[in-house]
């Protein structure tokens, strides 16, 4: 059986979805991809700065609060200071740190790498880091259409190699699926 990996990436930033004080309803704030970083004697602030997408307002993200600096790390501090674009995303990307600033996380733009299965079975490995949350069946759509999916799964022609649900499944670090030819 032919192996095939996938590697599932995200393409912006999504945007956190909480309460506006300016707009005084819920709105969209979308990440800026910069920090501010706060230090007072040895304790260490670092949030991720957003603007609320309708008035502009600004919304500060706790990602450190009140830690000893040395706890953070030299390397990981320096990446903070200097706006570190993959650090922003990493950040924007985790629903967990949104939930804890009362906040949740908009849809996810993302796009895979990887070849598509041909006419033989195959494994496909999917490699999905930070992405928690999004559908499996999202990342299989952008190789078939909705309903081809539903029929493939009925038929038992793709399936998770861990017996869970292709369409209900969320996205994993890694998963495998098992794509049986079409006859």
């Amino acid at each position: 059986m032919q192996t095939i990996h996938w590697r599932v990436e995200a393409t912006s930033a999504p945007a956190a979805v909480r309460p506006c004080d300016a707009c005084g309803a819920e709105a969209r704030f979308e990440s800026t991809g910069r920090f501010r970083v706060n230090a007072q004697k040895k304790r260490l602030d670092v949030w991720l700065i957003y603007r609320c997408a309708a008035c502009g307002s600004v919304w500060n993200c706790a990602v450190i609060g009140r830690r000893r600096s040395e706890s953070v790390g030299r390397e990981r501090l320096v990446r903070f200071m200097d706006n570190d674009p993959d650090l922003a995303l990493e950040c924007a990307l985790d629903a967990g740190l949104l939930k804890r600033n009362g906040a949740r996380r908009g849809p996810v733009s993302f796009a895979v790498e990887g070849e598509l299965p041909g006419g033989e079975d195959c494994r496909v490995e999917i490699e999905a880091e930070g992405l928690a949350g999004i559908r499996l069946a999202e990342v299989l759509k952008l190789a078939l259409s909705r309903s081809e999916l539903e029929r493939l799964v009925e038929a038992r022609d793709v399936a998770c190699v861990d017996g869970s649900d292709v369409l209900k499944a969320k996205l994993r670090p890694h998963w495998t699926v098992v794509v049986r030819a079409r006859s």
